[in-house]
């Protein structure tokens, strides 16, 4: 980041919500995947044979983990095709191509994390030579598994943007008191610029001063009346009317330009939140 010569730290989100993300999505890959492999095995012997157990868990196996690998890359793709209703003709055009890469994607990571499985057992894989009429297969699958995953983050994302953007149980108010070094500071909200978590501190910014305040940037967010100081970053909120301009950055991120000069990141974690703000 340029301007204030401020570190641009690249988080994108709280570390425990990330986590918590993850874990629902590898719990419930696990549970349908070994569910179907159950399934499978069930049918098998229901019809009178006994299946290949080593081959049929490698292959749910290494489905699950390419698909799981593939979690990312499709909600990075909805944030490129959000589902809104002003965009919803571009939204279904990409989707539907997001469908088929994922479906090409998921196939030949599957086959050759099998192969590379394989490699350490007794057991020999072969590649179809039909490979497209495998794809065109697959794609009836994976078609279900795309919808559901982007069905998921989307649900997820307006929840979590609507709780944001919910009015908060908190007391708020429009003056912060500091201390300093000859006693004690009022500070109107409509004076501050943006507000920077340092340790167990928050720096409290006009433009034309700091103030260093013992408090959690969490707190003042709730006390500074939600949606006038908005978070764009895990340690920075900004007051939205101190804002100059948005510039993307050469990394292929962006930064707010605010009146005093003085720039501060947005990102990606909050991007989406922030630009609600002045869309709805």
């Amino acid at each position: 980041m340029t301007g204030t010569g401020k570190t641009d730290k690249r988080e994108t989100k709280p570390a425990s919500r990330r986590v918590g993300e993850a874990a629902f999505f590898v719990v419930l890959v696990a549970v349908l995947w070994t569910a179907d492999t159950i399934t499978k095995f069930s049918q098998a012997r229901f019809h009178g044979y006994t299946p290949d157990s080593f081959r049929l868990i490698t292959e749910q196996a290494t489905s699950a983990v390419v698909v799981l690998l593939l979690v990312p890359c499709v909600a990075w793709w909805l944030t490129r095709f959000p589902l809104r209703r002003d965009r919803l003709v571009a939204a279904a055009a990409g989707h539907v191509l997001g469908s088929v890469l994922f479906a090409v994607a998921h196939y030949f990571l599957m086959v050759g994390l099998r192969y590379f499985v394989f490699l350490f057992s007794e057991h020999s894989y072969v590649f179809s030579d039909f490979w497209f009429r495998n794809v065109v297969i697959e794609y009836q699958k994976d078609i279900k598994i795309y919808v559901s995953i982007v069905g998921i983050i989307a649900a997820y994302r307006h929840v979590r943007n609507a709780h944001a953007r919910a009015p908060q149980a908190t007391v708020t108010t429009d003056r912060l008191v500091v201390q300093t070094g000859k006693g004690e500071t009022i500070i109107r909200r409509a004076d501050i610029e943006y507000l920077e978590a340092a340790r167990n501190y928050v720096t409290v910014s006009t433009g034309e001063r700091d103030f260093l305040v013992r408090n959690t940037l969490a707190k003042l967010e709730q006390q500074l009346a939600p949606g006038q100081i908005i978070r764009t970053h895990r340690s920075y909120l900004v007051n939205i009317d101190k804002i100059a301009e948005i510039r993307s950055t050469e990394t292929g991120g962006y930064e707010i330009h605010l009146e005093s000069g003085k720039t501060v990141p947005l990102s990606r974690g909050y991007r989406d939140e922030f630009r609600s703000m002045f869309t709805d």
